[in-house]
């Protein structure tokens, strides 16, 4: 009996990663999460399924109870906290004294769309790995931190968090590393993770918790120990913990996490200001308080090529399709006044207007050639060219060509 016990586990912790493959969608659409009261409270390219929870920013805990998997609709409503994990910021953790972080991407072509002209890649690494640099580069600039950012990419999309689990293995038995991270991002409308966090324009970062892990109580600590750190430093930048149906390989270390960072609709530099602003707040849960000259709000105003793209403003949105239907609204007015200074009467405009489309407009119109714009005539004329006498020659027969096109048609 115990050695069958034993089997199921092995069993389970093997196939573990291949739910992970089911519980995203993948395609750039989204799953949108509901309260009870039909308020919207999450979107996210996760498979939402009933039995999955919700922490939101405001540390409101929520219960999933009916999908919508056809219109990818859910619904949640609010619980109490009984059973989730609940603790106090804390800065530094026992036994995180090795100075190791890994980070890795499982995704390998997701990118960010207004920055890298594609949603996701299926063949070199996207977006987030840039992102992920801009995590690992601000850890490293701490004292005595040590980051492993792999470079593989586990394409394609499918069967990818079966292929990154032998690289996240390779990174935990290579040792003594104090956490790792999956770092990918989320499918959403821009709104759902921008935000201006202490005068940064970032993206939220989403911590995703697999439930499907035989012994995710310990990766559960961990996130909820990030969200608290991270609500007392930069209020606003952690938009949650969502506790989804998969493993995502962090059976493999007992700090182990998916990080969601701003989504595909998103801009990447925002992205990066806010995996920055996310890498402090790990620095400051592992080891402790960051030294003062190493603000993330410091640093980025001293240097210009960390500052976000802001979002444009509502106004400057369309200005040029704005401004052309404004000249031509002030062209037609002014159309319109100079025909009744010169005939006196709104009834002599009128006159005027009706005139010129019943008369000089229809002649305009009849007189254009239209038989010479037809494919077969326009063919006929083509194959007619020959490219004897070289390009002169050639170009000389185009012009003769366009010159006997603009004639006008002899008409009874």
């Amino acid at each position: 009996m115990r050695t069958f016990l034993l089997s199921l586990v092995i069993i389970a912790l093997l196939a573990a990663p291949a739910f992970a493959e089911d519980t995203e969608l993948g395609d750039g659409r989204w799953f949108t999460l509901y309260t009870s009261e039909n308020k919207v409270l999450l979107r996210t390219g996760i498979r939402i399924q009933v039995g999955d929870r919700f922490l939101d920013s405001d540390n409101r805990f929520y219960h999933v109870y009916k999908v919508d998997t056809e219109r990818l609709r859910a619904w949640a409503r609010e619980v109490d906290r009984e059973g989730a994990r609940s603790v106090s910021p804390v800065q530094g953790l026992p036994g995180a004294d090795n100075y190791k972080i890994a980070v890795y991407h499982t995704h390998s072509g997701e990118s960010y769309l207004p920055s890298d002209g594609v949603d996701s890649t299926d063949k070199e690494q996207g977006g987030v790995y840039k992102v992920g640099r801009q995590l690992s580069s601000r850890l490293e600039k701490q004292e005595r931190v040590d980051v492993i950012h792999c470079q593989d990419t586990f394409f394609p999309y499918s069967g990818s968090y079966r292929r990154s689990r032998v690289a996240a293995l390779n990174l935990v038995e290579g040792g003594d590393l104090d956490a790792i991270f999956d770092l990918h991002r989320d499918a959403a409308p821009p709104e759902e993770y921008y935000r201006v966090v202490e005068d940064m324009q970032l993206t939220q970062v989403m911590i995703v918790l697999g439930t499907q892990n035989p012994v995710h109580q310990v990766n559960e600590e961990f996130a909820w120990q990030l969200k608290e750190t991270g609500d007392s430093m930069y209020p606003g930048l952690v938009k949650g913990i969502f506790y989804a149906q998969g493993d995502y390989n962090q059976d493999l270390h007992p700090r182990a996490l998916l990080l969601e960072v701003g989504a595909h609709t998103n801009s990447r530099q925002q992205a990066e200001i806010g995996a920055r602003a996310f890498a402090d707040v790990v620095y400051v849960t592992l080891y402790g308080s960051l030294p003062e000259d190493t603000e993330t709000e410091k640093e980025i105003k001293e240097n210009p090529q960390l500052q976000p793209t802001a979002d444009p403003p509502s106004g400057s949105k369309g200005g040029v399709l704005k401004g052309l239907l404004t000249l031509v609204g002030l062209l037609g007015l002014g159309g319109i006044a100079f025909l009744f200074l010169s005939v006196g009467s709104w009834q002599g405009v009128k006159d005027t207007v009706s005139h010129f489309f019943r008369v000089e407009f229809r002649d305009v119109v009849s007189a254009i050639p239209w038989h010479k714009f037809h494919p077969r005539y326009l063919i006929r004329q083509l194959k007619s060219m020959r490219l004897g006498g070289g390009a002169p020659e050639f170009f000389k027969r185009i012009r003769d060509w366009w010159q006997q096109l603009l004639k006008p048609r002899n008409r009874l």
